[in-house]
């Protein structure tokens, strides 16, 4: 009888042994399958953890307006005025391709540009693609102004003048729009070439100075639309010093002492690009 018990103890103890053994082997391999699968799903998270540049990776410029976006007077060899010094700069800063589209035509008015941006197909095809867009316009507005009046020239008249300027700037910028509602708009102002050629024109100096700001009010009411003061980039105290004794403007074209010469688009193409580099989140980000 002793014997018995004493074996169904024995028989107990190895069952309790055998299926404690049993337990931690397939407990253990559980868990190193179910560390295996985690560490997997590791993996395949890491893998998808790919590093995406916000920035877009081409760049276009659409440049409306007239000389000054055209180019004339640009004496040095890139050419092209501050379009292609424009392109140029972004694509070096930003690591990024950049195209340039110019549709500057010398001595058009803000008339003149409004008709060409409701009948060029070619601009409709570029417009839409544009992630910038710089427009100057009104240079040729105020010389119509001033080759009319001349020494004549009064505060109404130029009041009268740049009220109708405004009307159709406002209509330019609208246009423009229709044909791409996202790019941000950069409008150059005016300058004024004429401090050593019209100083017996007591109103003109005031007159730039009052256009502009009218340009630059109406910029203020259009959607992403960014005006740009040029008017005393070529007209400093020291430079007016020297033109009086010269009779020369070192930054204007010597040909015509109107437009910018290579070193005037230089600085021109540096008040453009301060202001583009300020809005970057309009242009380059996807």
């Amino acid at each position: 009888m002793k014997k018995r018990n004493i074996w169904i103890l024995i028989i107990i103890i190895v069952l309790l042994i055998g299926g404690g053994i049993g337990y931690y082997f397939l407990n253990n391999q559980n868990s190193e399958e179910t560390a295996q699968v985690i560490k997997k799903g590791k993996l395949k998270k890491a893998k998808k953890k790919v590093k995406v540049d916000p920035n877009k990776s081409h760049i276009n410029i659409v440049a409306v307006g007239d000389s000054l976006t055209q180019g004339v007077g640009d004496s040095k060899s890139v050419g092209g005025g501050y379009v292609t010094r424009l392109k140029g700069k972004i694509a070096a800063k930003y690591k990024v391709k950049t195209s340039a589209y110019n549709y500057g035509v010398s001595g058009d008015t803000s008339t003149q540009i409004i008709s060409r941006i409701k009948s060029d197909k070619k601009m409709h095809e570029d417009l839409p693609k544009a992630d910038i867009i710089t427009v100057t316009v009104g240079g040729n507005d105020f010389m119509h102004l001033l080759q009319k009046k001349g020494i004549d020239l009064t505060e109404s008249d130029i009041l009268a003048e740049e009220q109708q300027f405004d009307a159709r700037l406002k209509n330019l910028l609208d246009d423009l729009r229709y044909y791409n509602s996202d790019a941000p708009i950069y409008l150059i102002g005016i300058y004024n070439p004429f401090s050593i050629y019209l100083a017996n024109v007591k109103n003109a100096k005031t007159a730039f100075i009052n256009w502009n700001k009218a340009s630059a009010q109406v910029a203020s009411e259009e959607k992403l639309t960014y005006f740009i003061d040029i008017n005393n980039l070529y007209q400093t105290k020291e430079v007016d010093k020297k033109a009086k004794k010269t009779g020369i403007n070192p930054y204007l074209y010597k040909e015509d002492h109107f437009h910018p010469n290579g070193t005037g688009y230089d600085m021109m193409t540096e008040k453009v690009f301060d202001e583009v580099s300020k809005t970057t989140k309009d242009w380059l980000i996807k």
